[in-house]
């Protein structure tokens, strides 16, 4: 029996190694900004507020890599993680060089709330105050620069490629 264990333990090892280094594999992509969808903020009023240039984060892989390694974003642009269900979301700034404004936002895509001015490279985590299907992440001071409050609307176009 102690010598199943070994050998699993062992093969467990061999194919965790040979893994590639993520980490790497993700600082050393190309990080020009591809505009996927036009994004709106919307208020109660039904005024737009702003409009937006947004690339999609909705794949596993685009949600975890996220903003990590960017070194700039224009206050017209923003990333938009799509996640499969509504749940508390947490993000941190790991590995992410730029302050951000992160917007949680429900499924009926609502603004829940806010983590704003998140510091480049702080692991704390950020977390929505309800239940969040979508995250926006714009350059930091933007929020409160538009004039976005709770429960405002997003919404948003993917484009024709």
């Amino acid at each position: 029996m102690r010598s199943i264990f070994l050998v699993s333990l062992a093969i467990g090892y061999l194919l965790c190694s040979c893994k590639p280094n993520h980490k790497e594999e993700m600082k050393s992509r190309d990080w020009s900004f591809e505009n996927e969808a036009s994004l709106y903020l919307i208020n109660q009023s039904q005024d737009t507020l702003k409009q937006l240039q947004i690339k999609l984060a909705d794949t596993d892989y685009s949600i975890q890599l996220g903003m990590m390694y960017r070194e700039e974003l224009t206050e017209d642009q923003g990333m938009l993680f799509v996640f499969e269900e509504a749940i508390p979301r947490f993000f941190y700034m790991k590995n992410t060089e730029v302050p951000l404004d992160i917007i949680y936002i429900t499924t009926d895509k609502r603004v829940d709330s806010f983590s704003l001015d998140a510091q480049p490279k702080d692991e704390t985590l950020l977390e929505s105050k309800g239940a969040s299907q979508y995250v926006l992440e714009v350059k930091a001071g933007m929020a409160n620069k538009w004039g976005l409050k709770e429960n405002d609307l997003i919404d948003w176009k993917i484009l024709n490629k």
